[in-house]
């Protein structure tokens, strides 16, 4: 009974470590302000990088820095091997001792002579074949039209391609209020907008105005429906008779890794009684 308690609450304290880690928000944040970039990310309030270096995953590229400078110090240069002298002498060619026998007239002719002699054995020999293949060759059999071949019915590969289909238009429905879920669990928070569209012919300045304006707002509109999106300022403003502008951006994602083990349950739940039991039921029937 003892070994079982502790067994038990071996499984309850791992059970909450487990709770814990997927609780705890995964944050990261980014701004551009004044022309300078900042960046960072957060695993429970705790820095894992960042812009200024002082992350985890900053200090131990830093560690691996410093022990990769040590080893290289210790490799002393290797010397050249010297070039002998007799490598670097050139080869001869050819010795003039060495000297190609010359041919005299009379092997010239023998030559050409049996050349000749080939050549007519040769041509005998070709004529012979095609006499031969002549008398052989049976006459060519007529073409017969082509008749149409039946029409095929349904095979298995057309059964099997449907039932893909059917699987995954299942798995679509069912997805569909998880991922809904996944994506609010998606915090947008602390969104600060500050644009100048500046330009020195006011014509130019209120179209780059019109057309800026109308995207920003638009694709904040877009984001609120998807991800839970809380705002700090939003502002477009026109600058007139100016060549620099400002934009000036910053905001923070967080998410938690427990919407995606509750979009998972909810998604085999629906999977379950919404597609999977009605498919069984309605081929029984068919049966």
């Amino acid at each position: 009974m003892i070994i079982l308690k502790i067994l038990l609450w071996i499984i309850l304290a791992l059970l909450g470590i487990v709770l814990l880690i997927l609780i705890l928000p995964i944050s990261a944040d980014f701004s551009f302000i004044g022309g300078k970039i900042q960046y960072g990310a957060k695993y429970a309030y705790i820095p894992v990088f960042n812009s200024k270096g002082t992350g985890i995953v900053n200090k131990l590229m830093k560690r691996k820095k410093k022990n990769k400078k040590p080893d290289l110090e210790d490799e002393e240069p290797t010397e050249e091997e010297p070039v002998s002298e007799e490598s670097a002498i050139p080869e001869e060619t050819v010795s003039e001792s060495t000297e190609e026998p010359t041919e005299t007239p009379e092997d010239t002719a023998a030559e050409h002579e049996e050349a000749e002699a080939v050549e007519v054995t040769e041509e005998e020999v070709e004529t012979e074949n095609t006499e031969d293949s002549e008398d052989n060759s049976t006459p060519e059999k007529p073409i017969q039209p082509e008749q149409p071949e039946p029409l095929e019915k349904p095979t298995n590969e057309v059964k099997e391609k449907k039932s893909k289909l059917e699987f995954i238009l299942g798995l679509w429905e069912a997805a569909d209020r998880p991922l809904l879920r996944i994506f609010k669990g998606i915090k947008i928070s602390e969104l600060y907008i500050d644009f100048f569209i500046a330009n020195e012919d006011a014509y130019k300045c209120a179209l780059n105005y019109g057309r800026i304006s109308g995207a920003v707002y638009n694709l904040i509109a877009w984001l609120s429906v998807l991800f839970n999106v809380k705002l700090k300022t939003i502002d477009v403003n026109p600058l007139f008779a100016q060549k620099k502008g400002k934009w000036d951006v910053s905001l923070k994602i967080s998410f938690s890794l427990i919407t995606v083990v509750i979009a998972g349950i909810q998604f085999l739940i629906i999977y379950l009684f919404r597609v999977l039991i009605p498919s069984k039921i309605q081929s029984r029937k068919a049966r």
